[in-house]
């Protein structure tokens, strides 16, 4: 579900201005507004909270989810525009009350000149797309969304649906679909749960809207979202998922309480900052995380494949990994890593890879070569150490030989 929003910043440098075409109009109720027994029960987010959210979605985020810098600068512009945050426990949703999930999917791989070319001659819509794709479903469903979830961590796209939600007027859940962030539509908390993420509405960068009411098979979703973000510049806004309270808590369909624990993160990161701590140390103390490996990065090639970024980033020890290396390979995401060529961790657990001076994680290509970087290992929330959750997040789904093992946080 990664989303890297630079591209509509390409995109806008080459689209002919002016011709801007609207998404689909807004509901004539809007259709979205906030019941009032969750705005009673929603807590208000300033501005230090939402960047401790999005710093501790960075982490969770595995090297996706889109830049840190981009979800901090899209947050800093709601609140200078006087929109205001905040938060709904999963506990407060009344059972007939119904939210949706909004996020944007595509490849972290800057577009290419010819992809540029491609797209120069096509309007940007006007509305942001992510929205858009929130509203249009709610009006395909003719029911109001009283607040929305986020897709998975990441600091782009949990900044993209607490934007959202804030544009509209309601609280973002405290929850999301996935506990960290994934490369693929399928690893999604709701299809583990046996329930469908259907219909789903869709809108592009360029305003193109649709509605996907029905797949042959799950895995299609993936299919048919992935080919329609290539065709898209890689923007594309979607919204799926419509669940009650009484689902959510009947089913197990989402992985609770994932925000508040990010903010609690991004927390310990900027308070061992502030008393000139070691703000790694308190991010694993904070994530009952595990230091994997220290180094300097050596290398980072990586390509374009079918509308993911895909590659490697090799790290050369030090300390007291001096004598060895680490390699940690990511579709979008970081997937599997190995540790002199010993496999180290496997999906569906959690590697980030941080600056090993201020804890920030680093998001895929986004490397520095000579780099000191520290990784980290976290577990994965427990529904996708399950048989349903390894057949569609374990290695065998990634083509790896290896039977899952799950990581140890003890050293």
């Amino acid at each position: 579900m990664s989303f890297f929003h630079s591209r509509r910043r390409l995109l806008q440098a080459t689209a002919m201005l002016g011709l801007g075409a609207t998404v689909a109009p807004a509901l004539a109720t809007r259709g979205v507004e906030r019941a009032a027994s969750s705005g009673r029960d929603a807590h208000s987010l300033d501005r230090t909270a939402l960047e401790d959210i999005l710093v501790g979605c960075a982490v969770f985020g595995c090297g996706g989810g889109g830049k840190l810098s981009e979800g901090l600068a899209k947050i800093t512009g709601d609140l200078q525009a006087g929109l205001r945050f905040s938060l709904l426990p999963v506990a407060a949703l009344g059972d007939d009350e119904w939210v949706a999930s909004p996020y944007g999917i595509g490849s972290l791989a800057p577009l290419g000149a010819a992809d540029r070319a491609r797209f120069a001659g096509l309007p940007l819509a006007k509305e942001d797309n992510v929205e858009a794709s929130f509203r249009r479903l709610s009006g395909f469903l003719k029911r109001p969304f009283v607040a929305a979830v986020a897709g998975e961590l990441g600091p782009w796209s949990t900044a993209a649906a607490l934007s959202t939600a804030a544009r509209l007027g309601i609280p973002l859940l405290d929850a999301d679909r996935v506990g960290r962030a994934t490369p693929e539509a399928t690893q999604d908390s709701v299809l583990v749960a046996g329930l469908s993420n259907l219909p789903l509405a869709a809108v592009s960068a360029f305003g193109d809207s649709l509605i996907l009411e029905r797949v042959a098979a799950n895995s299609r979703v993936e299919d048919l979202l992935r080919a329609l973000s290539v065709a898209s510049a890689g923007d594309l806004g979607v919204t799926d998922a419509a669940l009650s309270g009484r689902v959510i808590r009947g089913s197990g369909a989402l992985v609770l309480g994932t925000i508040s624990k990010a903010r609690a993160l991004g927390q310990a990161v900027r308070q061992a900052v502030a008393v000139g701590a070691d703000p790694v140390e308190a991010l694993l103390a904070s994530g009952s995380g595990r230091r994997l490996f220290q180094g300097t990065v050596v290398e980072c090639p990586w390509r374009d494949e079918a509308g993911f970024l895909v590659g490697e980033v090799v790290i050369a020890g030090r300390g007291p990994f001096a004598s060895s290396h680490y390699r940690v390979r990511f579709k979008n995401e970081n997937i599997v890593s190995w540790k002199d060529d010993v496999v180290s961790v496997l999906p569906p657990d959690l590697i980030s890879v941080v600056d090993s001076a201020t804890a920030v994680a680093i998001a895929n290509p986004e490397f520095d070569i000579g780099q000191s970087v520290t990784v980290l290992g976290f577990a994965a929330p427990a529904l996708w150490r399950t048989p349903a959750g390894l057949r569609v997040f374990g290695p065998a789904h990634f083509g790896l030989a290896e039977a899952y093992a799950p990581l140890s946080i003890a050293d």
